[in-house]
């Protein structure tokens, strides 16, 4: 699958970059830095499992899982939102326990510049060929690699500041008040993550009733074909379909292979967020 080649790629591009973070952090006490470096992380578990649901969501519906294995998207992405939900407890202790003295470096902010420069090539990665793929996995992934791009920002602005300490109160922080807010966006982005997936796993197929009407309107252009049922599973921003038809009794398996295959490319073409067709021949 081309989409997985490509986010492949991103995900090496966000380990180097959460390694250089990470590293960086250590190296000169920033705890701001340390904590940014958790999001990069997060962006490659999130990739890694983009590409593990990708080739389990992709097989066929079974005698156990007659529906196909589309809710993998949402074990896989509720795994990584409490995975950051962890992440942000340690950070929370890392604010009140870890006493850090930071010292402002340049080599701090040449260390960003060149993250910077690596996000800015993941996104536009992603955003190319998502676009050239029609990939919706792609599209939101370069959305929390522009995130990951702005909270990068956000720890380049904090050492700018720290830069002027003469002239800050002895009493602010600026290092421990960047690292609190990292915090604080680890908790939110990761609640919201858990609350979107949890939800898309308990979505009733009733709430799909449009795309049902599409799929079945788009079936009765086959004259050989009855569709019986149709059951529709929204998994992150694709759809997984699971088709009941019935055949005319005097059509061949050869005739009736090459109607299922031009069902799927019809489907496909129709709706580019359908990713995953199952049809069963009653």
């Amino acid at each position: 699958m081309k989409e997985n080649k490509i986010i492949t790629i991103t995900a090496f591009f966000n380990l180097i970059v959460a390694f250089l973070k990470l590293i960086s952090g250590i190296t000169f006490s920033f705890s701001t830095l340390i904590a940014d470096s958790i999001q990069s992380f997060i962006d490659f578990f999130t990739d890694i499992a983009s590409i593990i649901a990708n080739k389990v969501g992709k097989r066929r519906a079974n005698k156990t899982y007659p529906f196909g294995y589309g809710q993998v998207y949402y074990l896989a992405n509720l795994f990584t939102g409490f995975l950051l939900f962890l992440i942000g407890i340690f950070i929370i202790y890392q604010f009140f326990f870890f006493k850090i003295n930071f010292e402002p470096n340049i080599s701090i902010a040449i260390v960003l510049m060149i993250v910077l420069l690596l996000k800015t090539i993941v996104i536009k990665l992603l955003q190319h060929y998502g676009k050239e793929f029609k990939s919706e996995l792609m599209i939101e992934a370069s959305k929390e690699s522009r995130a990951d791009f702005i909270s990068t920002c956000v720890v380049l602005v904090v050492l700018m500041i720290s830069f002027l300490e003469e002239y800050i109160p002895s009493f602010i922080n600026v290092d421990k008040i960047g690292s609190l807010g990292m915090a604080i966006y680890v908790f939110y982005t990761s609640i919201k993550m858990m609350i979107s997936n949890i939800r898309g796993m308990f979505t009733n197929d009733e709430d799909n009733n449009d795309i049902k009407e599409e799929i079945e309107n788009e079936l009765k252009k086959f004259k050989n074909i009855q569709c019986k049922r149709v059951k529709v599973i929204k998994m992150s921003s694709y759809y997984s379909i699971f088709l009941q038809v019935r055949a005319d009794e005097n059509i061949t398996i050869k005739d009736y292979l090459r109607i299922e295959k031009k069902v799927k490319s019809q489907l496909r073409s129709s709706n580019q967020l359908i990713r995953f067709i199952d049809i069963e021949l009653l």
